[in-house]
């Protein structure tokens, strides 16, 4: 498993947070998600044999959003915090 961290643009409220974590939940290969609207970040854990972070992105921008990888992914780890991880 890898996980990298998004930075977002474009989400405006929760409701483009939620939005996000159903695309990105999705995609083949994605394990957790978690969207932040007050970080505008998305991190994601993810099995690179099935997805890669080039899909994540081009979803988060069909989706109507900007999204960039982040070079320091393990800087800044996913917490829970925001409510939307789906952990088991």
């Amino acid at each position: 498993m890898q996980k990298t961290r998004l930075t977002i643009t474009g989400m405006d409220h929760e409701g483009c947070a939620d939005a996000l974590t159903e695309v990105l939940e999705a995609i083949d290969g994605v394990d957790t998600v978690c969207v932040s609207l007050a970080r505008n970040d998305a991190t994601v854990q993810f099995d690179e044999t099935v997805a890669t972070r080039e899909r994540l992105l081009a979803a988060v921008n069909a989706a109507g959003f900007i999204g960039e990888t982040e070079q320091a992914q393990a800087a800044i780890p996913c917490t829970g915090a925001c409510g939307h991880c789906q952990r088991s």
